[in-house]
């Protein structure tokens, strides 16, 4: 990593807690951010920019890879998010002569493989690498220049109380937003046991969070 780069890792242990960095992360970027992902095939580069899909309000469900179409955007409530892969490309020019702009300040951008392209992510971008460390579990580092923008998604990362037993537990844990199974049960056997009213509508969002 760049020595003027500042950042930190978490651990994730599945799918789902990686999409939870990813949009942690999202939901404290502003339109015109980019964000370049480093990682091998396969270590979960898209299942996060899923995450930040969340996290802006798109239809996560449609977000895939474009490794074939270079590009797709989706509409999101807060944002729209712009997601770019370079795997397939050999030169910057490609993707510029494709009329894909990475510095958009309308959206927010996410770069698969930005190694392939040099010179197209903006100067000022996160990095987030990560690593396979098992056949579920990932390492990721998020970084950038030392704006406080690391600062903020360290905070939002942060470990927040369980809603059982008020023990702080990672967002990014197996059991979020639980710290164990035992407390997950006994959650549910209060919802069971009618001790829990529902004092507003659900919202999509709240379902997400869950």
């Amino acid at each position: 990593m760049h020595n003027a780069m500042i950042g930190f890792t978490v651990h994730t242990a599945n799918a789902q807690s990686t999409q939870r960095v990813g949009r942690a992360l999202a939901e404290q970027l502003s339109p015109g951010d980019c964000v370049a992902l480093h990682g091998d095939l396969g270590a979960g580069k898209t299942c996060f920019v899923r995450g930040m899909a969340m996290g802006l309000g798109c239809e996560a469900n449609l977000v895939s890879s474009p490794t074939f179409t270079l590009m797709h955007r989706y509409a999101g409530n807060i944002c729209d998010l712009v997601h770019v892969d370079a795997y397939r490309l050999r030169h910057a020019d490609e993707l510029r002569d494709a009329g894909i702009d990475t510095s958009d300040t309308t959206a927010i951008c996410a770069v698969e493989w930005p190694m392939r392209v040099p010179g197209v992510v903006p100067i000022k971008h996160l990095q987030v690498h990560i690593e396979a460390i098992g056949e579920n579990d990932r390492m990721i580092v998020i970084a950038n220049d030392g704006s406080t923008l690391t600062t903020r998604v360290a905070a939002a990362l942060a470990p927040k109380p369980c809603p059982s037993c008020e023990v702080p537990c990672e967002i990014f844990g197996a059991h979020w937003p639980f710290c164990s199974s035992r407390c997950r049960d006994i959650d549910l056997g209060r919802w069971l046991d009618g001790r829990y009213q529902i004092s507003r509508p659900l919202e999509e969002r709240d379902l997400d969070e869950g």
